[in-house]
């Protein structure tokens, strides 16, 4: 291990610290707080085989099964104070998030952690100075192929609590990867998948649907996933396709779970969300990877509240409207009833009023008036007398001429006959006598003829109100 200033850059530094240091004086608390991160701040970066960094951000390295190797690494001491670190290996992992992340200093390296040893694990940088730190990499001749990721960690050797009594554990590290040679399988399954929809205040109105999925390294070679999200809808009608960014690595054995925004989604019920993910390889050593990808789907249920409620207002207020119309349908259909049931039981207009006006036209009383130029007098004369002789014979003597009135009784006469006389019959007289009805009869056929008439309209408006 070796010390040295950083020449330009070291420089910068310390005049960025130093003027963070003279303004921090009076800033407020929070600014000084800043200026204090700045100042206790380092770092670690690859270096090359001279010591200096060789611009690189991460160790990739392939090795065969018992072999060896050696890195270096550069600590930056960028605070104005001198620093111990640790400077260690550790194995890595993936987050819930798909972050790349390395166990902590408390868990022991199985991995590709155990493999790393520092030539001085523990090293003193001055303020404002770097050190460049020798690692040997020795690989088990019982290690499987494909890659081994880890790092290479720096951090304080002796934390200090905070003002709530916790020990942080601040550190940097370089990612570490080193390829096992031997034959790799690169392998991605999708697992997990769930969806769920939004909703939307707007009925029937489109809403953004949220899909999780796990991504699971099940291979032995870092991969990174390229993800194409579907929504179907009912008999597989195509709703939304959207193509988020790649994923970030996954490490062999590791897996983390995604989540990806579908916007502008159909509310039909049952959908079906659909995960497809490719394979692409992670930065590195050149691998092949096979264009395969792992397909998963789920059941996601997009109902639209609002629209439902709505449905139902508008299904509850033609109900009601119905239901009254059945309501006074039943009323007048029972009113109907009951007047087509009145004959039966009293006597209506129907049949009051025709018999009323029949008995006042047969009982009334009529007057006789006869006309005197229409009359015709019939005469009939008197029977001829007759008599019977011993013969057997009769003869008729009319009449010829009446008796003078003012003949006395000296007048000589003629003697009575022996048959009897039959007298004139009396003069048959015929007269056109024609009857009328007066006129209070026909005041009160007028009465009835209107009360009828107001009952059958009466009838008919009934008849006619019905729907």
């Amino acid at each position: 291990m070796h010390t040295s200033l950083f020449g330009r850059r070291s420089l910068l530094r310390a005049v960025l610290v130093t003027v963070l240091a003279a303004g921090g004086a009076g800033l407020a608390g929070s600014q000084a707080v800043a200026a204090d991160d700045v100042a206790t701040a380092w770092s670690v970066s690859p270096a090359g085989a001279d010591g200096l960094p060789d611009g690189s951000t991460r160790f990739e390295l392939t090795m065969d099964p018992g072999a060896t190797g050696a890195v270096k690494v550069v600590v930056s001491n960028a605070s104005t104070v001198e620093r111990t670190f640790d400077v260690y290996g550790a194995d890595a992992l993936n987050t819930s998030a798909g972050g790349y992340d390395l166990e902590a200093h408390a868990t022991a390296p199985t991995d590709v952690g155990a493999w790393v040893t520092a030539s001085t694990p523990t090293v003193t940088v001055p303020a404002l100075s770097d050190a460049v730190v020798d690692l040997a990499l020795a690989v088990p001749a019982a290690a499987t192929p494909g890659d081994h990721p880890g790092g290479v960690v720096v951090s304080l050797a002796s934390p200090t609590a905070n003002a709530d009594g916790v020990v942080l554990d601040t550190r940097v590290a370089v990612r570490l990867n080193v390829r096992v040679s031997g034959d790799v399988t690169p392998r991605l399954e999708v697992r997990d998948v769930g969806a769920t929809w939004a909703g939307s205040w707007v009925p029937f109105g489109f809403a953004p649907a949220t899909v999780s999925y796990a991504v699971a390294n099940t291979g032995n070679v870092k991969i990174v996933g390229k993800p194409r999200l579907r929504i179907t809808g009912p008999f597989g009608v195509h709703l939304v396709t959207t193509r988020p960014g790649a994923t970030q690595e996954v490490l062999p054995g590791q897996s983390f779970t995604v989540r990806s925004v579908l916007p502008a989604v159909l509310p039909l019920g049952l959908l079906t969300a659909v995960v497809d993910v490719e394979m692409e390889a992670a930065p590195g050593p050149q691998t092949d990877i096979p264009l395969v990808s792992s397909t998963s789907r789920t059941a996601v249920v997009a109902v639209p509240w609002t629209g439902l409620a709505l449905v139902l207002l508008v299904a509850l207020g033609v109900w009601t409207v119905l239901r009254a119309r059945r309501r006074r349908r039943r009323e007048q259909e029972d009113a109907f009833r009951r007047l087509e049931e009145e004959p039966a039981t009293t006597p209506t207009l129907y049949t009051v009023v025709p018999v009323l006006l029949a008995l006042l036209v047969l009982g009334a009383p009529t007057t006789v008036h006869a006309d005197p130029d229409q009359q015709i007098t019939l005469s009939v004369p008197a029977a001829p007398a007759r008599s019977h002789h011993a013969s057997g014979g009769s003869s008729v003597v009319p009449s010829s001429a009446p008796a003078a009135p003012d003949a006395g009784p000296s007048a000589s006469a003629p003697a009575p006959s022996a048959a009897p006389v039959t007298a004139a019959a009396p003069d048959l007289v015929w007269a056109d006598r024609a009857r009328r009805a007066p006129a209070s009869l026909w005041v009160l056929l007028g009465l009835g003829l209107l009360a009828l008439a107001g009952a059958v309209g009466r009838h008919l408006m009934v008849r006619g109100s019905l729907p």
